[in-house]
């Protein structure tokens, strides 16, 4: 359905088996040319052969922390000039440390402010300077459900995940008019290394799925499959919106 042959794709936090592992897959099948990050480079390399097998080599795999700006602007520099320019940034890269408030300590606010929020404003500036250079290009940030629904324990990412919901329609108002597209996609219930803990008990699980209106907790495809499609020319006329892809769970309130 999709194709990108040939453009130029930056995913941050795309090792493991989560959203952004899936997401560099399905570009990279659909003829990009992919750049992904991790903080380890050990595991952002077994994603590049996870990916594309014996020609690894054609992917960009680097390691970068997203809580650091330096590092960003590293990574996203390194990736136009390999490539020769930036298409698309996927601004995935995301940490949680769910707790009671009462408990938040301020390293847990400052390291879930540094990756969430502050991480994909500097590596949308960055990637943005590069798309305007030629002619525009498309921004997707991986935001949350949590950005409108309350969890106890969640306050801190829900605020992150809140300010990129923001963030995106005020950058999509600012960078319309240099052909610069910016959308966010929200996932539910999606089952990934982020929230493996809290779902190991079976009960969580069957909890959640009968909260689900849909009956079930979502995948990563789905996550890449809207992803994809914002970052399409089937998206062309859509900029500053969070969709949803949650099985219905903003519908639930609480």
């Amino acid at each position: 359905m999709f194709d990108f042959t040939d453009k130029v794709v930056v995913v941050t936090g795309a090792s493991g088996i989560g959203i952004g592992r899936e997401i560099a897959g399905r570009f990279y099948q659909a003829g990009a040319h992919i750049a992904i990050c991790s903080r380890s480079q050990e595991r952002i390399d077994a994603a590049a052969r996870e990916i594309a097998g014996e020609k690894a080599a054609d992917i960009l795999a680097m390691q970068a922390d997203m809580s650091s700006v330096e590092e960003i602007r590293a990574f996203i520099d390194t990736a136009a000039e390999r490539f020769g320019r930036i298409d698309i940034l996927i601004n995935n890269a995301g940490v949680q440390f769910p707790k009671p408030s009462l408990e938040v300590t301020e390293e847990d606010w400052q390291r879930t402010e540094d990756t969430n929020l502050r991480g994909y404003f500097f590596a949308a500036q960055r990637a943005a300077m590069y798309m305007m250079r030629s002619g525009g290009g498309a921004i997707v940030n991986i935001g949350s459900v949590n950005a409108v629904t309350v969890v106890p324990g969640q306050a801190v990412y829900a605020a992150t995940k809140a300010g990129i919901s923001q963030m995106t329609k005020s950058l999509a108002r600012e960078w319309g008019r240099s052909g610069i597209r910016v959308n966010c996609v929200g996932p539910g219930s999606i089952p990934t290394l982020i929230n493996a803990e809290i779902y190991k008990d079976p009960a969580v699980d069957r909890a959640m799925c009968e909260k689900i209106p849909m009956g079930r907790r979502g995948t990563t495809r789905e996550i890449a499959d809207a992803t994809l499609y914002l970052a399409s020319d089937y998206a062309s006329y859509i900029t500053g919106q969070t969709l949803f892809v949650d099985g219905g769970l903003t519908l639930v309130h609480g």
